[in-house]
């Protein structure tokens, strides 16, 4: 076949499909499973009509808004990267909400692929027994024997699995997933939901590798569930670095009162995370959650970018850190993210990683937790050689934190620990900032088998530091006043508070860090912007996350920055300085206070 004919017979293939796909409407009030459910008038109702179906490319499930199922639906059929299977709504109204009523998802995907769901609402509390006794199972799923096909000990909102085959290009989008707990015997179950778990199972003695490609979350709101929010998890891969799922995407989702982390990406690999929000991770507000939990974290991910992020209110006893990095992972990056009172702290990087850190981000209060024994204190830096139970520990190498802004207030004191044993690590171009009153900062810092390189960090106020003996982290360090905006009004979440003033110590007072870390596959340390935005190419670095120009500090309402002068001056406004269109008392006293009386 000729090349001209081989077009004309794929396009041919490719609009015979279009023509194929097929919409199915599904409504528990207006419906009939004698439908052929093809059209909105003639919709049809129930989810075990839809199990008992195998959809093709292109087709759609939609399910009447407003209205709610139970039970669980496993939808049978993939579709192509083209023409993939819609699973979504139709209609005016909120979304329609699956209940999975104790099965053990809400939805199931096994084996297929080129799926999108999206515009619906996921639960899943009930008992997984049903009202005689017996265990509610779908046939096929797990076996009548297997009890990991029921929703005793596990449950999901969706379940992703991969064990016959890879999968790719599964897709969601607008969901609300929430109330997600099992229902198990032993009090050691109870914490064991999560919203969406993607499971790949592998067999490398047989070899037969499945992974997952090409997933993406956008726009997800998860609340309340026993332990992680989203978990890609990789079973039979264990001490293999060459076979990773790869090209994940987490854009503008909201993870809220979870009992574990929010995210946790495992064997993955060219995964982006961004313009989220992680809130109450680890939380306590059921007693079936889990109770602990940093807002993500990664293990043994490569190529891995988590940014224009906020990670607050994370709770736990162990790690719960605004977004920490586990072990046996290479080229992860943490930058432009905003981390707040997070219980374990701002920075925590355990061992055997490569080229793994955190920069341009800015820290308020991390680190509150007090342990008893001393073990978990919250930390301002942790960084371990731990890389599992089973290990004395594992070093790593080109690890990083640099150009980060730190505030600490009265009522805390998080430690910096640097265990023995990580490996090399660069702490350049820091802005820690505390209050004067409060508790000592301890610097637990060994330099025993380590590479330790201190230099351009600026402290204050220092006189609450309990600095290692040794010099180690006060290398090249700066103790000056740093002058931000407001210094009498940090703690709170208004960022332009801790940005520099033009009298700063820290403008322009940092070392070029590109000239000190080497670039990785992934990212450089030449080409980015700062946490406010700003490119940081060509200038003179300063210490913190802000990094202005001259001439582009910030002045506040009602004023803007005169290069000639190189101080704020009263803008050419009509007055209105706080620009709520009228002209008020408030707008002299902003006035004032940014020019004087006189």
């Amino acid at each position: 076949m000729n090349g001209g004919r081989l077009i004309w017979f794929l396009a041919a293939v490719a609009l015979a499909q279009v023509g194929s796909a097929t919409t199915f409407y599904v409504s528990g009030s207006n419906g009939d499973d004698a439908n052929n459910g093809t059209s909105a008038e003639a919709p049809l109702q129930s989810i075990q009509a839809l199990n008992d179906m195998e959809f093709a490319p292109g087709d759609s499930i939609l399910f009447h808004a407003g209205e709610s199922w139970q039970g669980m639906f496993w939808l049978h059929g993939s579709g192509t990267p083209e023409l993939p299977i819609v699973v979504g709504k139709y209609g005016e109204g909120p979304r329609p909400i699956l209940d999975g009523n104790g099965y053990q998802a809400s939805l199931l995907i096994y084996n297929d692929e080129c799926i999108a769901v999206q515009d619906l609402e996921f639960t899943n509390d009930a008992s997984h027994l049903d009202e005689v006794g017996e265990v509610k199972k779908l046939e096929g799923f797990g076996g009548e024997s297997n009890e990991w096909g029921s929703g005793k000990n596990v449950r999901f909102g969706i379940k992703v699995v991969a064990d016959a085959q890879s999968v790719q290009r599964i897709q969601f989008a607008n969901l609300h997933i929430h109330d997600v707990f099992p229902s198990p015997d032993l009090a050691a179950n109870e914490h064991k939901g999560y919203a969406i778990k993607i499971e790949t199972q592998s067999d490398l003695e047989q070899n037969t590798v499945h992974l997952a490609n090409e997933v993406s979350f956008s726009n997800l709101t998860v609340t309340r569930t026993g332990h992680y929010g989203i978990w890609i998890k990789s079973l039979g891969l264990n001490q293999n670095d060459t076979f990773k799922n790869h090209s994940v995407v987490m854009d503008s989702c909201l993870f809220e009162y979870t009992g574990g982390s929010g995210f946790v990406p495992n064997k993955c690999e060219f995964v982006t995370v961004q313009n989220s929000i992680f809130n109450h991770t680890g939380s306590d507000v059921d007693e079936r959650m889990w109770k602990r939990g940093s807002g993500m974290w990664t293990f043994d991910c490569r190529n891995v970018m988590v940014q224009f992020n906020q990670f607050k209110n994370a709770h736990g006893p162990i790690d719960s850190y605004g977004a920490h990095i586990d072990y046996g992972n290479e080229n992860v990056l943490y930058q432009n993210n905003l981390s707040y009172n997070n219980e374990g702290g701002f920075v925590e990087i355990l061992g055997d990683n490569i080229n793994c850190g955190y920069r341009y981000s800015l820290s308020i209060n991390d680190g509150y937790r007090v342990d008893p024994e001393g073990l978990h204190n919250g930390r301002t830096l942790n960084i371990s050689d731990y890389c599992g139970e089973t290990n004395p520990g594992c070093p790593s190498s080109g690890t990083f934190v640099y150009n980060n802004t730190i505030y600490i207030g009265d009522t805390l004191a998080p430690e910096v620990r640097i265990k023995p044993g990580v490996g090399d690590f660069h702490c350049y171009n820091n802005l820690f900032v505390c209050e004067s009153e409060g508790g000592d900062l301890l610097c637990d810092v060994s330099a025993a088998s380590n590479e330790l390189d201190f230099s351009h960090n600026l402290f204050f106020d220092a006189s609450r530091y309990q600095f290692d003996s040794e010099g180690i982290v006060t290398n090249g360090g700066v103790f000056a006043h740093p002058l931000l905006q407001s210094m009498d009004s940090l703690g709170g979440l208004d960022e332009d508070f801790y940005k520099l003033t033009a009298e700063s110590s820290a403008f322009e007072s940092g070392l070029i860090v590109s000239e000190l870390l080497l670039s990785t596959a992934s990212f450089d340390h030449t080409s980015m912007d700062d946490f406010y935005g700003n490119s940081v190419q060509g200038i003179v670095p300063s210490i913190g996350a802000h990094q202005p120009r001259v001439g582009s500090f910030f002045c506040g309402p009602g004023a803007e920055w005169n290069h000639a002068e190189q101080k704020c001056t009263a803008c050419m406004c009509d007055g209105d300085f706080d620009g709520d269109g009228n002209l008020t008392v408030a707008d002299l006293l902003i006035f004032i206070s940014n020019f004087g009386g006189n």
